[in-house]
């Protein structure tokens, strides 16, 4: 036989070979056999190794940063989150589902659908405040009162996160026994926008990413996996210098842009008998400012050719639409935007509005002044609030007015002025507590306003 040959070749001792020869057929027979046992032996084992194959399909995970820890919260601005989205879209396939005890691939799991799995991103502002909360950051913003809401009228910084991918594998190892507790992995990665309300615009984008494996079966895995995840996003977006710098209060004020090519405007002074006289004519100088998202306010000055706004009334526009008292409508040119210092320079052609005359100096407490402006409907327009001048703020790097003159939005833009009707200040955010105003208001200096366009006053 073939095979007793060479297994015989194989011995070194001959008396061994003459033992095998004189037990005959009866080894041979085993000898058949224990091939047989080896190649069942050798399947089973190959069988096995492709189902681990495909059960070994743990997700590649994020490496863990060590987040800034923040020793004193007056040094950074109070952050609340307001929204956690996902830019994926329903019914995506993000992963797989196993079943068995070798997670043999059993479904696809979808993006808020599925057969086992039901993913979303709802209920992560909790794991956000945590995080923050862990790491000595100052955050605001609660879920607990569901009668109040999640107030974030606190916050200097908003933070809304959006979650860009996810890839995930889960698996069911008793799904045979109708148990379909599960274990697994996931990967996703997160954008980060930051928003400062005092100047309406975006401070900044980071993204992130963040992991995590769960490797004892529950019954709540594709939640733990999810904020397990987020978690670490959050964790690794306050490990990065760069959040840090958007939300740090700032240690002195901030400059406006030098240029020795700044336009020269003409600021020729109005003398009028009463206030009354005053405020009439602003109105005429005030227009309505109309863009896609709404409206605001605006205000000429110079030679009636240039209107001053703030660069959160016009946005991304490179042309508005300016509505006078008298509901003539002009185009209007967005022509310089700083949206550091939330102004807009808009200029017109053709036509030459009525103007403000400037005063570059800052009131002083207890001074009257008044707004005007179109708050909530362009059919309000010409609306004029008064009040005082309640100090002067810092905030932010900037330099601000505070008064207690009403303004709403709309108003935002439009001026404010003295008890000379001179241009003082630039209507910017208005303060409210449960919708209502509060008599904390924000105004842009004009001399700050015109400096960060790059204008300046004979």
């Amino acid at each position: 036989m073939d095979f007793r040959r060479n297994w015989l070749e194989g011995f070194r001792n001959p008396s061994d070979q003459v033992r095998f020869e004189h037990i005959g057929s009866w080894n041979e027979g085993r000898a058949n056999l224990f091939i047989m046992k080896t190649k069942t032996k050798a399947i089973a084992i190959i069988f096995a190794a492709m189902l681990m194959a495909g059960c070994a399909s743990t997700v590649s995970q994020v490496a863990v940063q060590s987040a800034i820890q923040i020793t004193d919260p007056n040094k950074v601005k109070a952050i609340a989150i307001t929204k956690v989205a996902a830019k994926i879209r329903r019914g995506t396939d993000i992963g797989d589902l196993r079943s068995g005890g070798f997670c043999v691939k059993h479904d696809d799991i979808k993006w808020r659908t599925g057969n086992k799995v039901n993913l979303s991103s709802e209920d992560l502002v909790d794991v956000f405040r945590e995080e923050l909360e862990a790491n000595g950051w100052p955050v605001v913003g609660s879920t607990e009162n569901l009668f109040e809401g999640y107030d974030v009228s606190g916050a200097e910084v908003l933070v809304a996160a959006r979650i860009t991918e996810i890839d995930t594998s889960m698996c069911a190892p008793s799904a045979g026994f109708g148990n379909w507790d599960l274990k697994g992995s996931m990967r996703m990665d997160v954008e980060w926008q930051v928003y400062s309300p005092a100047a309406r615009s975006l401070i900044g984008k980071i993204d992130t990413q963040g992991s995590s494996i769960l490797k004892e079966k529950s019954d709540d895995a594709a939640w733990e996996l999810l904020s397990d995840s987020f978690g670490l996003a959050v964790n690794n977006l306050l490990a990065d210098p760069k959040f840090l710098n958007m939300v740090e209060r700032s240690s002195g004020l901030a400059q406006a842009p030098t240029s020795d090519a700044g336009r020269l405007i003409n600021n020729k002074r109005n003398n009028y008998q009463t206030i009354t006289a005053a405020l009439g004519h602003a109105k005429l100088a005030t227009v309505t400012i109309r863009v896609a998202q709404g409206h605001g306010s605006g205000f000429a000055v110079g030679d009636g050719n240039y209107v001053l706004t703030n660069s959160h009334v016009v946005g991304n526009a490179k042309n508005v639409t300016l509505v006078t008292k008298d509901g003539v409508s002009v185009n209007g040119r967005v022509e310089l935007v700083s949206k550091d210092r939330d102004v807009a320079l808009v200029a017109i052609n053709n036509i030459r509005l009525p103007t403000l005359h400037v005063n570059s100096s800052v009131p002083k407490s207890g001074e009257q002044v008044y707004a005007v402006g179109s708050p909530l409907d362009e059919e309000l327009n010409s609306t004029v609030t008064s009040g005082i001048v309640s100090g002067t703020r810092l905030l932010e790097g900037y330099n601000w007015i505070q008064s207690d003159t009403a303004i709403s939005p709309g108003n935002s833009g439009g001026p404010l002025l003295d008890k000379n009707g001179s241009v003082v200040g630039i209507s910017t955010a208005g303060y409210q507590m449960g919708q209502a105003q509060v008599g904390l208001n924000l105004f842009i200096p004009i001399a700050d306003a015109l400096a960060f366009v790059g204008l300046r006053v004979e």
